[in-house]
């Protein structure tokens, strides 16, 4: 049911079906659900999708709305102390309960979470400034996604927020976010080292901080929220000592302030290497990008018709959209990817066709399944939202090569068949190797190979380790492909944090 009640009737073909939004309490707490009712031949109504998601535990009530702080308590309190001077970002009067390592939107969404749940948590961040992740990129990047996706919890984007969010705006919103959430984050602060300690049962971490200084904290809880594109993943090459030129990562390139009048090539083909061919080529840079397999492409409209289908229609709050959007696992996602690929080639046909024409070779993703194929099937690239890089190649305005790059000499890239091209700049988009590197980089092999391949779908359809227990006691990762995810997904995991905190959750995995 709505919340005024009334039940949602739709048509699905030639079936009838039935979808109801629910309200459910157990002994730990309350929340909601969806199921969706198809009518079968026989005229009896099976379930085909059922979701239920926790929203409130009775041990830990969230503080907002009718339950927010009050800011001041009203009448004489002896010794009273002051707002901010009663926050303890430092934790001098305390250890925190939770450390969170990365204040990007996933880090800073669980810090949200957990401090409107009373558990505190501290979270770090690398960068001298909370949003530098997004700052110290290209200038004209921008969210693809759309805004009615995007929004954070507790704290949506305003009504003139623009739809497509550039990437300055969105660093200093998140900036923003900490400061007027009262977020505890460390800035320019890195995890040194970091240990477990089975006496205690809690992580040793030794924090370095931005003026030379250390400190040693004890959390209960460490979470990875570095992001699935953490580490960058840059192919070693011969001659790359020998070239006379720039070569970068698609996560170094800065703009194309340096490069104009001069020749570029951006080696990939996904979103990243089409953003920044489009950035190169708006600003008089002679570019070519390297493809070296076909590339699934969508309008970035059709994309939010296709794929964001239930925040973008206006019929759900941002709530509803997230219960629905979960009452399918992702490894079922893939399914549903022929259909979404029919629906792309009706609607971009002229682009498609336009694109063909040009040379661009296009996929339609693993067994057909576009982009949901892409990303919950395999490794998540090989796609593009087009935002205009594909009209600059349909005209010609960015140049296409085909094959691999062998390696670079003096002049420019060699690329298979002995081919050459010269260039200033070369840039690789070519792909990250995720927050599994990061890991194994900060705790070692030994408690990384136990973790496992958690960004990956497993058996059960289902991310293996993302939002829930990891295989390693008091491990967690907050890893999630964007906001959307980040927003749901925070939500149940700072509930299981909670549920530890009050006992209703063992600390430790059953036999872990």
């Amino acid at each position: 049911m709505r919340p005024d009640g009334a039940p949602i009737v739709a048509e699905d073909g030639t079936s009838a079906s039935i979808s109801s939004f629910l309200q459910f309490r157990n002994c730990a707490g309350g929340g909601f659900g969806q199921v969706r009712l198809v009518q079968e031949e026989n005229g009896s109504w099976l379930a085909a999708s059922l979701v239920l998601a926790l929203d409130t535990l009775d041990s830990h009530p969230e503080r907002h709305q009718g339950a927010r702080p009050s800011g001041k308590t009203h009448g004489p309190v002896r010794d009273r102390v002051g707002w901010k001077e009663g926050l303890d970002p430092e934790f001098k009067q305390r250890e925190p309960e939770v450390l969170i390592l990365g204040a990007g939107h996933n880090g800073l969404m669980l810090a949200a979470r957990l401090r409107a749940l009373g558990i505190p948590a501290l979270v770090l961040e690398r960068n001298q400034r909370v949003g530098d992740n997004w700052r110290k990129r290209y200038s004209s990047l921008a969210l693809h996604t759309p805004l009615a996706s995007d929004h954070l919890p507790y704290l949506p984007f305003p009504s003139t927020w623009p739809s497509f969010t550039p990437k300055d705006k969105l660093g200093d919103f998140l900036e923003s976010y900490a400061t007027l959430l009262d977020l505890a984050v460390w800035t320019g602060a890195s995890a040194d080292t970091v240990e477990f300690d089975d006496a205690s049962r809690r992580w040793v971490v030794n924090v370095g901080r931005l003026d030379g200084s250390s400190r040693k904290v004890s959390p209960r809880h460490l979470i990875f929220a570095t992001g699935m594109n953490a580490a960058p993943n840059i192919p070693e090459l011969p001659g790359r000592q020998d070239y006379r030129g720039t070569v970068m990562h698609a996560a170094d390139y800065q703009g194309h302030a340096r490069w104009r009048g001069k020749r570029a090539v951006v080696v990939g083909s996904g979103v990243s290497g089409h953003d920044i061919a489009q950035d190169l080529a708006e600003h008089g840079v002679d570019v070519t990008m390297i493809q070296r397999s076909g590339t699934f492409v969508m309008n970035t409209s059709t994309f939010h018709k296709v794929m964001h289908a239930n925040h973008v229609s206006g019929k759900y709050s941002t709530e509803e959209a997230d219960l629905l959007n979960a009452a399918t696992p992702f490894g079922a996602l893939p399914a549903h990817g022929p259909k979404h690929v029919e629906m792309v080639k009706s609607m971009d046909r002229e682009l498609l066709d336009g694109l063909v024409e040009a040379g661009f070779e296009l996929s339609d993703g693993p067994n057909g399944q576009g982009v949901l194929g892409l990303i919950f099937g395999q490794n998540g690239t090989g796609y593009y939202y087009n935002a205009g890089a594909s009209e600059l190649i349909i005209d010609g305005t960015i140049k296409l090569r085909h094959g691999t790059v062998e390696g670079l000499s003096a002049g420019g890239v060699n690329l298979d068949g002995g081919r050459f091209l010269e260039a200033d700049l070369v840039v690789f988009a070519t792909g990250y190797l995720g927050a599994p590197a990061v890991v194994r980089e900060v705790l070692g092999d030994d408690i990384a190979d136990r973790a496992g391949e958690f960004s990956k779908v497993g058996p059960d359809r289902e991310y293996g380790r993302l939002w829930r227990r990891t295989g390693v006691d008091q491990l967690w990762f907050m890893v999630s492909l964007g906001i959307g995810d980040g927003r749901f997904y925070s939500k149940l995991l700072a509930l299981q944090l909670a549920a530890i905190e009050a006992g209703s959750m063992p600390l430790q995995q059953p036999n872990g």
